[in-house]
């Protein structure tokens, strides 16, 4: 119960030192991509993997983080899960692969996932991203770009992403 209150603690710290960094951003057709989404309703990988070839993007550019309500009961095979467990009692994220992939660049991320937590929005926010792309029923600081489109219509979802990120990158 304590260790929650202090780790909540450090996530509202770290949101508002997430407020005040601000992103540069480059008008370039993406190169790599970095979908967060919630590894509990979405498994189907090779969606992801569709979004690439859709965006034009090589896949082995392609970063997956989903979130789980268990890390050790689920495994997708080229995804890294976390889970709420990945922020220490005392605050601070443990090592591994998740704190790696925060701090690489990113052209485009893509957040897929219906109802954010604290940690998707951690994450979402926390990644090196040139361009970001939510829901539009999420926070607006997770996100550069809102679809519109309920999630359960993905053709629609990333041909909304294409046609808006042909529109900003002539």
């Amino acid at each position: 119960m304590i260790f929650d209150i202090l780790k909540q603690r450090w996530l509202r710290k770290e949101f508002y030192k997430l407020e005040n960094i601000s992103r540069s951003h480059k008008r370039q057709w993406p190169q790599s991509l970095v979908v967060v989404f919630d590894a509990n309703n979405c498994t189907d990988v090779e969606l992801f993997k569709k979004w690439c070839t859709a965006l034009q993007i090589p896949l082995k550019n392609l970063s997956l983080l989903g979130y789980t309500d268990n890390v050790k009961k689920n495994a997708l095979e080229g995804v890294t899960l976390f889970d709420n467990r990945v922020v220490k009692w005392y605050g601070g994220l443990k090592e591994g692969p998740l704190s790696e992939l925060l701090t690489a660049p990113y052209d485009l991320q893509i957040n897929y996932y219906e109802k954010p937590s604290q940690i998707t929005t951690y994450v979402s926010r926390r990644l090196d991203a040139n361009f970001k792309v939510g829901h539009a029923s999420h926070k607006e600081n997770t996100y550069d770009l809102a679809v519109n489109v309920p999630l359960t219509k993905q053709e629609l979802f990333i041909s909304e992403i294409a046609k808006y990120l042909k529109i900003l990158n002539p």
